[in-house]
């Protein structure tokens, strides 16, 4: 059967946010006020979405270094690796005008691929001084109602003569209130940036995890997706949501599900690269010193307790893009970690190490 181009489900194609040049250096963060994840130059041009308080949404894109993109992160299908930033170019070339530089650990969209550059986005939140005046949909709608208003006037006092008002009202004489003023008209709706090419559920849908396979859940109607592919009548979609931490676990195959703190001492070895969610309770945040041989010199980690009832030290090693959230978690507060084992024995005190891939507060 030849494939059925059209889609089983109906979806509406989303509009896109107006673009415009940033008129100042700016860092971008996610979520507003959060963590950086880039920092552009002035002129690098952006895609603009919603405003919120002195904060407004971007979209950037530009060429990246393709080597240097790792796996899938979050809901991100790779990631900048390493400890250094990489410069963002408007071309695939080493000679590709410089738009600014994005931070390690970064999850990234790609767009496309030129020989060994990759071609990425990403959205974040920038301060609003750094665009023009009348770059947010806000703005420009504000800008635009004055202008409406006096056309719709005019247009109304070309077509209608003026009459004699029959009863008229008799003047406010002095000392009286004046009527009150017409209620102020409501704000312009704030428009959501959404992905190029990004699509919009028209009715509540079922998803299954292939064509005609199995139910793994529903979409409301009005959620905005982006269509990874399409087959017999099917389109595979890719939405950004968030579940609770601890109704998830790792879908590798290494995920060792009752692996304990004891396990990884007793087979350091057969337990490196292991998978596993535990609840830990944080004893510091400390840096590590030249001492700590797995681990790099100022590479920063929580001095743990755990797993669960075991009374048994723990490192682990936190990623640049969960430094702010550890920053701002206090000694003794409880932890659910999904962390990947580095060595179950570090030298030279035999302490396990593991890398933080996701973390919850308890």
């Amino acid at each position: 059967m030849r494939p059925i181009r059209s889609l089983l489900i109906l979806l509406v194609a989303a509009p896109l946010a107006a673009q415009t040049a940033l008129v100042s250096d700016a860092i971008v963060r996610v979520p507003a006020g959060g963590q950086t994840v880039a920092v552009l130059k002035a002129g690098t041009v952006v895609t603009v979405g919603a405003r919120r308080g002195e904060a407004v949404h971007v979209t950037f894109t530009g060429w990246i270094d393709g080597s240097k993109l790792g796996a899938a992160r979050d809901s991100f299908p790779v990631h900048l690796t390493g400890n250094i930033a990489m410069r963002l170019r408007s071309a695939p070339s080493m000679k590709g005008l410089i738009l600014g530089e994005v931070r390690p650990g970064t999850g990234l969209f790609t767009t496309g691929k030129q020989a060994s550059w990759a071609n990425v986005r990403r959205g974040g939140w920038v301060d609003a001084k750094v665009l023009p005046r009348d770059a947010t949909p806000t703005a420009r709608a504000e800008a635009a109602a004055p202008r409406t208003a006096a056309r719709n006037e005019a247009s109304k006092t070309a077509a209608k003569p003026v009459a004699p008002v029959k009863n008229a009202a008799p003047p406010v004489a002095a000392g009286k209130a004046a009527a009150a003023p017409p209620p102020a008209a409501e704000p312009a709706p704030v428009i959501e940036p959404v992905p190029s090419g990004a699509m919009r559920v028209a009715r509540s849908a079922v998803a299954r995890n292939a064509p005609n396979g199995l139910v793994v859940g529903q979409i409301g109607a009005g959620v905005i997706v982006e269509p990874l592919a399409r087959s017999r009548g099917w389109v595979r979609i890719r939405t950004e949501v968030w579940v609770p931490e601890r109704d998830v676990v790792p879908a590798d195959s290494s995920f060792g599900a009752s692996l304990s703190a004891a396990d990884l001492r007793a087979d350091p070895e057969g337990t490196r690269g292991k998978t596993v969610r535990w609840e830990v309770q944080v004893l510091a945040l400390q840096y590590a010193d030249p001492l700590r041989r797995d681990l790099a010199v100022d590479e920063p980690y929580f001095l743990a307790k755990g797993p669960g009832s075991e009374d048994q030290l723990l490192y682990l090693a936190i990623p640049p893009s969960l430094l702010g959230e550890a920053r701002s978690t206090q000694a003794l507060t409880r932890l659910l970690v999904t962390a990947r084992v580095r060595t179950g024995r570090s030298q030279p005190v035999g302490i396990p190490i593991l890398d933080i891939l996701s973390l919850a507060r308890q």
